[in-house]
């Protein structure tokens, strides 16, 4: 009769072996398993988190906004009563959230999302507090004691006494007094020979003024005067009494424009009107606030409709001082620099006109 365990070796050898030929099956099974299990991986994700304040608190009604890499805004909101907030379904990536809050200002994070939700949490920093100074005792010790340096004794500058002297000036003088008289000699004929040519009037009436010159400052300290002939991007162009001058801009540290003096005649205010169906009577002041003479001021008036159309003109000259021109013509219509006289100018309105408005001019000639 057989023994029944005597077959046991051989079928658990034979179940041995067959485990070991499907090890590997088992294994593969498993990252079938794995890879599907990661194939289903979240690609959505939350985002939270808490906003504290500069007193450790949670801040309500902070706007957030949510940018991604690179700067695309991506979502918004505004946290609770209890400074809290919560983003949905957000991608895998990396992201910056800003906070601003009307009395705390201004807080940002930056951070990243790839497997599972996070939670965050921004702070506003707090105000600095600026310590106290302390009293310092300033009784000087042994240790705190700084020593002086010595000075030096200064030595008197050696001087020459009243009586001493470089020289013997007694046995020069002669010749001192020759040099100088010599010096003299050359200065009263170098005088001689500076004489003042004289120039008539008519030839200088031919010297060409411009009526506005310009006055250029350049880096090197040069101060150039002259008539502005053309200005570009990079340089300037100057007519000068040497020559014409191209100067460039970069070397040009100011640039004014000088007039040349003359007389202006102003108002000195408002006009007063007296209105009448047929004239208005303007009546005022006006004065030279330049620096030349004002030759035959006169005063003109203009009336106009509601179309600009002219519905009246005149004019009244100014009575000022008398001059006498060389033309032997008298008058008293002249105003010196700094004077003023009164005008009352009377202007007609054309028949069948309505004036709504109304221009006032100041009219000189300066006569040399």
């Amino acid at each position: 009769m057989l023994n029944p365990f005597d077959a046991w070796p051989s079928r658990h050898i034979s179940q041995r072996g067959s485990m070991i030929r499907l090890l590997p099956y088992i294994m593969l099974l498993g990252l079938v398993f794995a890879v599907d299990k990661e194939g289903k991986a979240k690609t959505k994700f939350t985002v939270t988190g808490t906003v504290i304040g500069k007193d450790g608190e949670g801040v309500k009604k902070v706007k957030l906004t949510v940018y991604d890499e690179i700067g695309k805004k991506i979502n918004s909101g505004k946290t609770n009563k209890d400074g809290e907030f919560k983003f949905k379904k957000m991608k895998a990536g990396t992201y910056r959230i800003i906070g601003e809050h009307k009395k705390e200002g201004e807080v940002e994070i930056d951070f990243s999302l790839s497997r599972k939700d996070i939670d965050l949490k921004l702070e506003f920093e707090p105000e600095e507090i600026t310590p106290v100074p302390q009293a310092v005792d300033q009784t000087p010790t042994e240790s705190n004691l700084t020593l002086l340096p010595q000075q030096r004794k200064t030595v008197d500058d050696q001087k020459l006494k009243f009586d001493d002297l470089f020289f013997e000036y007694e046995s020069n003088l002669k010749a001192l007094e020759t040099e100088v008289d010599s010096l003299k000699s050359v200065v009263k004929s170098y005088q001689k020979g500076q004489t003042m040519p004289n120039v008539s009037r008519e030839i200088l009436d031919l010297i060409k003024i411009p009526e506005s010159q310009h006055r250029v400052e350049l880096q090197n300290g040069t101060v150039v005067s002259g008539e502005l002939l053309q200005e570009s991007d990079s340089t300037v162009t100057l007519r000068t009494q040497i020559g014409t001058l191209v100067l460039k801009k970069e070397m040009v540290v100011r640039m004014n424009e000088m007039e040349r003096p003359g007389p202006k005649v102003v108002f000195l205010g408002d006009p007063f009107i007296d209105y009448y169906p047929d004239r208005q009577i303007f009546s005022g002041r006006i004065q030279n606030i330049g620096q030349v003479r004002a030759d035959f001021v006169r005063v003109v008036g203009n009336l106009f409709d509601q179309t600009t159309q002219n519905t009246g003109m005149d004019s009244v000259f100014v009575k000022g001082s008398r001059i006498a021109y060389d033309s032997n013509v008298v008058a008293d219509t002249a105003l010196e620099p700094g004077q003023a006289a009164s005008y009352t100018l009377t202007v007609h309105i054309e028949k069948g006109q309505k004036p709504q408005y109304h221009t006032m001019d100041i009219h000189w000639n300066e006569t040399k």
